[in-house]
């Protein structure tokens, strides 16, 4: 109730009129509200309900039940534009209500220019300043290709790794966000999920990966500064005027270098938080599957299923409160599923380009370890240190060779532990009656949690195979790297 009246939702009571289906007392219904809520029964009119003979089987309560685990499909609900919150459901107001996102990612978001569900004219016009500036980034990178003169230019491989990553982080970004303000995560929020004690964890969890993702994105771009500012700025460029050399090359100088001090920070920052907005996509999609245990006892609702679990003590649940976990866990596993696929969009692609890239990297491991003073490379870096600084940036932080890579590549892989929880601790509920727990777990066995789409199988088993996959990019990146500091 709390959340709908935040929200200006529409209130509408009705009372039950047969005492044998539960008529109840409004002065102690009142009475036992909360008193923040008291005022909703002066506020609005008391339905009755009445009823005739052939439909005093059905009460109201079974209504409700039914409504909630037997929808058809998500409520079509418009794109989001307030805050994601979770709905308040118990009368404690500590139920795990408020908002979804942590605030430390959401003060993170908007530096990097990430607009999330709710945000502010101001930071939604800084989110449409900074995909501008990626995109004009990328042009300008890619223009990197046909100035070759000067120190800033070391080799066409590296720009090409850069100019690819701007598309990847703006695919990453448009997912990411498209989800999160659809009528899917609405309907999650609103109708799905009730699961208090994750809800906490989930803003704890957040709050921890923030944390990295500054930690990374200061670090990533004062490495990527030192690596570049230095050549842009050199003064090949800037006294070009004076030296007779093209006045472009000041203009290009000076562009880049600004631009470079600029887009470093957003350039990592967005792919932080999409990849931070992708892991808590995932846990709503998980948290609707365990409320779905809500059905089959209210302990769960209460302490959370870890909790429940532990306590070893036995769910006395009939047939019918296993039917209608089914009915809601089904429903909530084709929502969990049609958020994967959705999600996918961005891994898949990125997945493509790595197995493309073995080819290359194949070859590189091929040619060996050996120096290779004839790589015209080796007298740029000899040349400039900062050269030498740009390539560890590489090494270390590449999005298609380094730990970016490992990082992007791996991430669909973090499913594999929701399956497994799941897994593990549906096995650990007891029943008070054997055959019911029998046909509990034979039901999950049948649901797969794990993340498939098309050739992306990120399975446990299948998970030596992939990183085979990223240790060929990567010591193929380099075995190209050690030829060159060799001959250095």
């Amino acid at each position: 109730m709390r959340w709908a009246l935040e929200f200006e939702k529409n209130i509408i009571l009705v009372i039950e009129t047969d005492e044998r289906h539960g008529k109840p007392s409004i002065d102690t219904l009142i009475t036992s509200c909360p008193p923040d809520l008291k005022h909703i029964f002066a506020e609005n009119v008391i339905i009755p309900w009445y009823r005739d003979p052939e439909f005093r089987e059905i009460s109201v309560e079974k209504i409700i039940r039914a409504r909630s685990v037997k929808k058809a499909g998500p409520t079509v609900l418009a794109e989001s534009t307030t805050k994601l919150k979770f709905m308040t459901r118990s009368k404690s107001s500590d139920s795990g209500g408020g908002d979804v996102f942590d605030w430390t990612f959401v003060y993170f978001t908007v530096l990097c220019g990430v607009a999330l569900p709710g945000a502010g004219k101001k930071t939604k016009a800084w989110s449409m300043a900074v995909r501008i500036i990626l995109l004009t980034c990328g042009c300008m990178c890619l223009s990197r290709e046909f100035t070759t003169e000067g120190p800033a230019f070391w080799d066409t491989g590296t720009i090409v790794q850069i100019v690819v990553a701007h598309p990847i982080i703006f695919l990453f970004l448009h997912v990411t966000l498209t989800i999160l303000k659809s009528p899917l995560i609405a309907d999650l929020l609103e109708n799905r999920i009730d699961a208090p004690v994750e809800a906490k964890l989930l803003r704890l969890k957040t709050r921890i990966g923030t944390c990295v993702a500054a930690l990374l994105t200061v670090s990533l771009s004062f490495w990527g500064w030192a690596a570049y500012l230095p050549a842009f700025f050199d003064m090949y460029y800037l006294e070009s005027a004076s030296q007779q050399r093209p006045a472009t090359l000041l203009l290009f100088g000076l562009a880049h270098g600004l631009t470079w001090v600029l887009i470093l920070p957003l350039f990592f920052g967005s792919l932080f938080a999409s990849l931070l907005m992708m892991f808590v996509l995932q846990e709503l999609s998980f948290m609707a599957l365990l409320t779905s245990f809500n059905e089959l006892s209210p302990e769960f609702t209460g302490t959370g299923i870890t909790a429940t679990v532990a306590t070893n003590s036995g769910l006395n649940i009939n047939e019918l409160d296993l039917y209608h976990f089914q009915v809601s866990f089904i429903e909530n596993w084709k929502i969990y599923k049609a958020l994967q696929w959705r999600a996918s969009i961005p891994f898949v692609v990125f997945w493509f380009l790595e197995f493309g890239l073995m080819s290359w990297s194949l070859w590189s491991l091929s040619q060996g370890f050996e120096a290779d003073p004839s790589d015209p490379r080796v007298d740029r870096l000899r040349e400039n240190w900062f050269l030498r600084v740009r390539l560890s940036w590489f090494l270390g932080s590449s999005l298609w060779f380094g730990a970016g890579a490992w990082i992007v590549a791996l991430t669909p892989f973090g499913v594999s532990y929701y399956a497994w929880r799941m897994e593990m601790q549906a096995k650990q509920i007891l029943f008070t009656h054997p055959g019911l727990r029998h046909s509990f777990l034979a039901f999950l066995a049948g649901f797969d949690l794990n993340f498939r789409v098309l050739f992306l199988h990120a399975t446990v088993r299948l998970l030596p195979l992939y990183v085979c996959i990223l240790i060929v990019n990567t010591v193929g990146f380099d075995a190209d790297a050690v030829r060159i500091w060799r001959a250095v």
